[in-house]
């Protein structure tokens, strides 16, 4: 069956790209396009029938939930969809703080159709993708993951394998009259959180957001070593004080906020909060006296320009040059030397390579970004240093490529379980296939 026709149907000759140079822009820079076409929805009936049309010609189907497609779907034939025509914001909720929007809507929309409403979405803390959904189903890190949970969507719409729409929490008995945040009964909206379209296509969600408060202090302290920051980064939020609450090294604050390392200290720990006037004076003032107490030193605004401007805007992965994982705050110093031996070996220094660290569920635990500098593909260093930290208990929410292979190789019951799941929601395998339920 010839799927060209057909797509062009659907969505418009001018939304179809067939050429390698019309797909380049789905893909990183020097990537051989040889297989798939891209079309382009601007409605869910549209992605609906395009999947029927896969089904029935067994047409793989390609979608992602960062900004490019990985390298080897390019090889393959299929379709990508692409959703940047899918980015209506349906309805802003102010009672419910939620918004109701589709895949297509960016973190920069989003903050621009909220903020006449006094309203904010949390932005992420190193976001693979501009659009708000993809980073909340695949539970993205958030800056303010110190005392908001990583889980910031519910009341999905997923396009299965048949075509039909599945909603989920509240809005699968009414989407006019519930929008509880949580689902009630089974919580199947968790069935695609983290699960990469294998066994849907989520194409809305309703994402939560948050009051925009009149006190809003942005602090950061200067330290000569890791250790007393850490500690902070791991109390502060256990006593409920910052909103944000990140440790970051000399390299990563220059480059964060593109200032000389040289006036920089070795260490310093960025807090933000944001409440009524009175509260958040309180809240600063105790993250100050901890500060103090621990040895650091206050630092001036001009040292860290835009501080404030720039927690409350996404942050954004450089995936060819950083990677990130959860770890227990003990063990933060054994990653760093593995980090320091992986560098090491690679001829890069220690000013080469930004450390950021992000309180986790009220300090629980950590999340570690390590970022090299500069605009060398690092893919080689990549693979060797994560392939070490997972074999040292390191853990990683979205395993890909040679990293994919050693988590799941290591899991086999689990990927049996997923290949079950997979053939009963997916039984021609037309979704991502592949990922991640290939033999490995």
């Amino acid at each position: 069956m010839n799927r060209i026709p057909d797509l062009a149907r659907i969505v418009g000759a001018e939304h179809v790209a067939t050429a390698a140079e019309s797909l380049s822009g789905c893909f990183q820079t020097g990537v051989e396009i040889a297989g798939p076409v891209a079309a382009a929805p601007g409605s869910t009936e549209e992605v609906q029938e395009i999947v029927r049309v896969c089904q029935a010609s067994e047409t793989p189907l390609f979608t992602t939930y960062d900004t490019f497609f990985p390298a080897e779907v390019a090889r393959l034939p299929g379709v990508l969809l692409d959703f940047r025509r899918l980015n209506r914001i349906e309805r802003i909720d102010p009672r419910n703080l939620c918004a109701h929007i589709q895949r297509g809507v960016t973190f920069e929309e989003l903050d621009a159709a909220l903020k006449p409403e006094g309203l904010a979405v949390l932005p992420p803390a190193a976001g693979a993708t501009r659009s708000v959904v993809c980073h909340a189903v695949s539970r993205g890190m958030l800056l303010a993951a110190a005392r908001y949970p990583d889980v910031q969507v519910s009341n999905m719409q997923v396009v299965l394998a048949n075509g039909e729409i599945h909603r989920t929490g509240s809005h699968a008995n009414s989407e006019e009259t519930a929008d509880w945040k949580e689902d009630g009964g089974p919580n199947l909206s968790k069935w695609y959180l983290g699960a990469d379209d294998i066994f849907g296509i989520v194409v809305r969600g309703s994402i939560w957001v948050y009051p925009r408060f009149p006190g809003r202090q942005c602090r950061a302290f200067g330290f000569p070593e890791q250790g007393a920051p850490l500690a902070l980064l791991k109390e502060l939020p256990r006593l409920d004080l910052p909103q944000e609450c990140l440790v970051m090294n000399r390299a990563s604050l220059a480059r964060r906020f593109a200032v000389p390392g040289d006036g920089l200290p070795a260490w310093a720990l960025v807090t933000g909060v944001e409440a009524f006037e009175e509260l958040a004076d309180y809240q600063a003032r105790k993250i100050r006296q901890f500060a103090l107490e621990a040895g650091g030193t206050p630092l001036p605004p001009e040292a860290l320009p835009g501080l404030a401007a720039s927690l409350d805007r996404p942050w954004y992965a450089e995936p060819q040059r950083e990677t990130s994982f959860h770890a227990l705050f003990r063990r933060v110093p054994e990653f760093d030397a593995i980090l320091g031996r992986t560098v090491a070996s690679s001829g890069l220094g220690e000013s080469q390579t930004g450390r950021t660290y992000v309180a986790h569920g009220l300090g629980r635990s950590v999340w570690c970004r390590y970022a090299f500098d500069g605009e060398t593909d690092r893919t080689d260093l990549l693979d060797r240093l994560e392939s070490a930290l997972a074999a040292a208990g390191a853990f990683f929410d979205r395993p890909r490529g040679r990293l994919a292979e050693q988590v799941y190789g290591a899991i086999p019951d689990t990927v049996c379980h997923l290949r079950k799941i997979k053939d009963m929601m997916d039984p021609r395998r037309i979704f991502n296939p592949g990922k991640p339920v290939r033999e490995v």
